[in-house]
């Protein structure tokens, strides 16, 4: 009997080594380096930053006019990611459809002082603000830093805990050890050899200080790089990369261009990545996307891009587990707070007056807003999230019952208040009828009509290809679709034409009034002459999402969604 046991115990020991043998070789398989395909965060995500904080990887990015304002994404393995929290709900500094100002060129950090987490973020006059909170989702809170101290700061923590920050007049501030004050400048550094001095973000390794900074220009066609800058001391003397720019693609038919706003990461296994944004110079739809390449280090200690100076569309990935995090972009609308992926070009009704998603549960019910797609009053009610792939559907299930002519509800793609698009339920002359129309620099025009044969409930899909074009169908049932009318494109209008084609609207990210042969004055529409930037209203790229308006009615009527499915082919 006691032979018996110790063979089944011997027995049990081999089975238990085994399986620790299997699992240790399948760690070892998880973590393995995998290929990894360029952009690692899609669609537009300017001005990245990026920390990691013990096995967990943090970014945020410029979100410009878009409130909530700026959206915190977490990853494990630095490939996937899903949204988790923003830095604000609402900010005051704000104006109401503009995505030319706002929140740009911003920073974030973990200081071990607190244990918070710190974002720096610049809007209109120079002014820094610091965002402050215990856990990376939030709540945070916010403070200013002071004004004319510059834009895209750069956060650094040096190895005895003092805190830095870095802006684009080529000042280096040290920080009060809370991170919320300036305690008094370092140093200004001579910035006269560069145009620009754009992104500027220091680490250190080993007993060199590193600065990264962009120069040259941030538009299409602008010369911008990733350059860098060492030096033993904050203080200098700060010798410049005889490569430099260690980073650089403009019209050289790569894929990616305009690689900027560098920051450099060591991953929790010793490996080093640099990541970026750059823009694909056709699909300008898609903003400027985070991007990211392996690092190699010279024998003299200088950083270099595995793949070479042109950012490439895939590389070999961290020797990290792959996690499964993905973006939220379907909502089923089943929560009570708004989904992350959501934001609008205003600062958000939260009162339940505009939209709300207890109203009817299972639904966000959308209460039609004064104007059309194009009117500032109307902002409150268009409810927006990024394009983040060049190929997608998204479709909805809507029940409305528009009483009057002018009212609608649908599905819309969107740049601001002067460029834009839809599909929607309506009313013309009495009668119910599905519509396709634009909105090109204030200048609305209705594009195809049919009867709507199906009543209040009824199912609308917009098809994009990936050449930019949308196509609009409609559906009893969300099975058998009809399209209404033809394709539309939205492409670029002055930069990377593609086959011609000038979008129409433009719904790109370099700039609104790029068709120069009409003027701000000629631009019709009443957000016309109240946004803050008439020309140029540049930065964003495209988004999409649901809306509803009264378009002239007297009263309020509302529209409820059941549903928004966003599928790729």
């Amino acid at each position: 009997m006691t032979h018996i046991c110790f063979l089944s115990g011997l027995k049990f020991f081999l089975l238990l080594t085994v399986c620790s043998m299997i699992a240790i070789a399948g760690q070892s398989m998880s973590a393995a380096p995998i290929e990894y395909n360029n952009p690692i965060l899609p669609g537009d995500w300017s001005d990245p930053a990026l920390i990691r904080v013990g096995d967990d990887y943090y970014t945020c990015r410029s979100s410009f006019g878009w409130q909530p304002g700026i959206p915190i994404a977490h990853s494990r393995d630095l490939i996937h990611w899903r949204y988790i929290g923003h830095a604000f709900k609402s900010h005051p500094e704000l104006q109401p459809g503009d995505t030319r100002n706002g929140i740009w060129g911003l920073d974030m950090g973990f200081n071990p002082n607190t244990r918070q987490y710190l974002i720096y973020a610049p809007t209109r006059g120079a002014e820094i603000y610091v965002f402050y909170a215990d856990r990376p989702e939030g709540p945070y809170a916010m403070k200013s830093l002071g004004k004319q101290l510059g834009i895209d700061p750069g956060f650094f923590v040096d190895n005895d805990g003092r805190l830095y920050l870095v802006t684009s007049q080529a000042c280096i501030y040290e920080l009060e050890p809370d991170g919320l004050f300036i305690k008094n400048k370092v140093i200004q550094l001579n910035r006269r050899a560069y145009r620009l001095f754009e992104g500027p973000d220091i680490f250190k390794r080993n007993n060199w200080y590193y600065l990264l900074f962009s120069d040259g220009g941030t538009l299409p066609h602008e010369p911008s790089t990733i350059s860098c800058l060492r030096a033993h001391a904050l203080t200098g003397p700060w010798e410049t990369d005889p490569n430099n720019p260690v980073m650089f693609s403009t019209d050289n038919g790569a894929r990616f261009e305009g690689p900027a706003h560098g920051t450099l990461i060591e991953t929790q296994t010793g490996q080093w990545f640099v990541t970026f944004h750059a823009h694909e110079p056709s699909y300008y739809c898609l903003g400027r996307e985070m991007l990211m390449q392996p690092v190699e280090w010279t024998p003299n200690g200088w950083w270099r891009p595995v793949t070479g100076k042109i950012p490439t569309a895939s590389a070999s990935g961290p020797d990290l587990p792959v996690c499964d995090f993905q973006l939220a972009q379907s909502d089923t609308f089943d929560s009570k707070q708004l989904g992350l992926q959501w934001f609008f070009t205003c600062e958000p009704d939260f009162s339940g007056k505009s939209w709300s998603l207890t109203e009817r549960p299972g639904c966000m019910r959308i209460y039609t807003q004064p104007g059309d797609l194009g009117s500032m009053e109307a902002l409150t009610g268009i409810i927006q999230q990024r394009v983040i792939h060049t190929a997608f559907s998204v479709e909805t299930h809507i029940t409305f019952s528009p009483q009057v002519d002018g009212e609608a509800a649908g599905l819309h793609m969107y740049h601001d208040p002067l460029m834009n698009l839809w599909l929607v339920s309506t009313q013309r002359k009495g009668r119910p009828c599905i519509e396709v129309g634009k909105i090109r620099l204030g200048r609305r025009t209705d594009l195809w009509s049919v009867p709507n044969p199906y009543g209040e409930n009824l199912h609308l899909m917009i098809v994009v290809d990936n050449r930019e074009k949308a196509s609009f169908h409609y559906s009893k049932d969300g099975r058998a679709w009809q399209q209404i009318g033809e394709s539309l494109y939205f492409g670029a209008s002055a930069h990377h034409l593609r086959d011609g084609l000038r979008g129409d609207p433009d719904l790109g990210w370099v700039g609104t009034y790029k068709d120069r042969s009409i003027t701000p004055e000629k631009a019709i529409g009443p957000a016309a002459s109240r946004l803050p930037q008439r020309r140029g209203n540049t930065w964003t790229g495209a988004t999409f999402g649901i809306f509803a308006v009264r378009n002239g009615a007297a009263e309020s009527n509302y529209a409820d969604f059941h549903n928004l499915s966003v599928t790729t082919p």
